[in-house]
């Protein structure tokens, strides 16, 4: 269940209460509601390490990646699709807060005991930041900065424009992204530092793979990854 806290509910009431997932008005207090609550798909543990789906949900083949676990509180599927939607392509910022509640609660239940010393979104390309005006991966890891108290570290940059991965078969993603991404000029990174990496999506996993693969070529000791929702391989990632 996700809850907002006494701030959270206070905040609320300065500002029009919608749903996240289809923008109706909702009682305040709630971010979803009654209608989308339960097509809400959740990926309940234990859940696997690669690709983030429960593992009776699984069929990643569990390849290695640089990332040491990926996790995400809903399948994009349903409701959780069309809130993705509505925050990625629709321009409703709001609709990251039911992503952001449920996120924290994932990381604090997936990874209890890590130690992360910054949080790092996944950049867009410049064109198509400029196209939407906002990189939702950001507005995710601010989201989570403030309800974990970790800070948000904006220093990965996407080199390139690509072909956007979900219009790729899975077998293509990873070609598509390698050496893409590198740090930001000016940016710096503590080595062996704990990184907690976020993302809107999570199907193959390729893009998290090649940003993890940059942080740690760089010095980070630790990747760990969390995302909005995480496909059963048959939804889209960036």
């Amino acid at each position: 269940m996700v809850r907002r806290n006494t701030r959270q509910r206070l905040l609320a009431l300065l500002f029009p209460e919608r749903c996240c997932c289809c923008g109706k008005p909702v009682p305040c207090g709630s971010v979803v509601c009654g209608d989308c609550r339960p097509r809400l798909k959740r990926i309940l543990p234990p859940l696997c390490r690669y690709c983030g789906c429960a593992l009776r949900d699984c069929g990643c083949g569990k390849h290695k990646k640089h990332t040491e676990r990926c996790a995400a509180p809903f399948y994009y599927e349903g409701a959780g699709k069309s809130a993705l939607h509505r925050l990625k392509f629709g321009g409703r910022e709001y609709a990251a807060e039911m992503f952001c509640l449920s996120m924290a609660e994932t990381v604090k239940r997936e990874y209890n005991g890590v130690r992360f010393d910054c949080i790092v979104p996944v950049p867009l390309s410049p064109s198509i930041k400029q196209k939407r005006h906002y990189n939702q991966s950001l507005i995710l890891a601010k989201g989570l900065s403030g309800l974990l108290g970790i800070p948000c570290a904006d220093i990965l940059m996407k080199k390139y424009e690509t072909t956007p991965q979900r219009e790729l078969p899975a077998y293509r993603r990873s070609g598509n992204v390698l050496g893409v991404f590198d740090l930001s000029p000016g940016a710096e990174l503590r080595k062996e530092s704990g990184i907690l990496l976020v993302d809107d999506t999570i199907t193959t996993g390729a893009t998290l793979d090649e940003c993890a693969k940059i942080l740690k070529l760089y010095g980070a000791g630790a990747v760990y990854a969390i995302a909005a929702t995480a496909s059963r391989l048959s939804g889209t990632e960036k």
